[in-house]
């Protein structure tokens, strides 16, 4: 669905590339996780994949078509759409059902068609109560959500969350993981993580880890985690339980596991307990 082929980008006046050298390939229905420290160019990587930032070398390609076309930037950015990290930023009316029919109104969507498109939308990230409410009188968790349904009424193949749970607390943070990971399992959406969160890439399919604007690392979470070491080198913490699950490893308290939830932790330590 995406590919790029060793793309580089610089900005104005830095000192070094954002991107160098980068080349990726997102296949349609997976989950993959983008992590990396501030600077590492991963949201840099993200604005590549719906033409918001063209490369200065390589080539993207969505769908078969070079991000670099402008001809077809609209029908791009149809199949990738973009939530960015403050929502503030994408809501542009006063009522959330306006909002969320923005997108597709602009693309000449029929009116009955845009009205079960948001709907749908605000049904799929459990805002459809809202659907009247002013978007400024919502939290912050709940206009993330809305911005999440504005992106989903234009119905894209792919959903791309750029540090969208930056600006969130810990319960806001699970609530847009979950949503995404929901999208992906149950509607078939390909999604594109956007993290520094290591605790968010857990429910991906596939890891890959930027740092200084290459990709340093990729793989399963499983095999990305057994990498603790390497990641740390990285500036990049590991999540509670995979530290947890480290030092009972190293003590030879429980064998060797693949454990990353407090669900699969429990499931491999309660039978120990019982022993006992």
């Amino acid at each position: 669905m995406i590919r790029t082929n060793n793309i580089e980008y610089s900005y104005d006046g830095a000192e070094r590339k954002a991107l160098d050298g980068v080349s990726l390939e997102i296949r349609e229905g997976e989950f993959v996780a983008i992590v990396g420290h501030n600077g590492s160019g991963k949201s840099t990587l993200a604005k590549m994949l719906n033409a918001l930032l063209l490369p200065d070398a390589g080539v993207v390609s969505v769908f078969g078509m070079d991000t670099s076309d402008e001809e077809l930037t609209l029908d791009i950015r149809k199949k990738v759409g973009i939530v960015f990290q403050n929502p503030d930023n994408q809501i542009v009316t006063t009522v959330v059902e306006e909002d969320v029919g923005f997108g597709p109104e602009n693309l000449g969507v029929p009116t009955q068609e845009i009205v079960e498109r948001v709907h749908s939308a605000l049904e799929a990230v459990g805002m459809l109560d809202y659907a009247k409410h002013a978007p400024h009188m919502l939290s912050g968790g709940q206009k993330q959500r809305i911005a999440i349904a504005g992106v989903l009424a234009i119905d894209p193949d792919v959903l791309v969350f750029d540090e969208a749970t930056a600006m969130l607390d810990p319960l806001g943070r699970r609530a847009v993981i979950d949503i995404a990971s929901r999208l992906n399992k149950e509607k078939g959406k390909t999604v594109v993580m956007i993290t520094q969160y290591m605790e968010e890439v857990t429910a991906a399919d596939r890891v890959i880890v930027m740092s200084g604007g290459k990709i340093a690392m990729t793989g399963t979470p499983e095999e990305i985690f057994r990498r603790g070491d390497e990641l740390r080198a990285l500036r990049l913490d590991v999540p509670v339980m995979v530290e947890l699950r480290e030092m009972l490893e190293k003590d030879g308290i429980i064998p060797v596991t693949d454990a990353l939830e407090v669900e699969e932790m429990a499931e491999v330590i309660c039978p120990l307990l019982l022993k006992n």
